[in-house]
């Protein structure tokens, strides 16, 4: 063996192991993110006047 390739097979070993968390990291922002955006939008939808056809009632009927 030569005598870097230990400093060789070490700098590789770390260099995967920050890709793999950064991917985990950026995988877990972009999922958080994700919901974030649903929760807004479910939040928009249920708050904007109109769009709540559940608590609508048929014209003619009162109740």
């Amino acid at each position: 063996m030569d005598k870097y390739a230990v400093y060789v097979i070490v700098v590789y070993v770390v260099t995967l192991l920050l890709l793999g968390a950064y991917l985990v990291w950026l995988a877990q922002r972009l999922r958080a993110t994700r919901n974030e955006a649903g929760l807004t939008e479910q939040v928009r939808a249920t708050s904007t006047p109109g769009n709540q056809t559940s608590s609508r009632q048929t014209p003619g009927k009162r109740g």
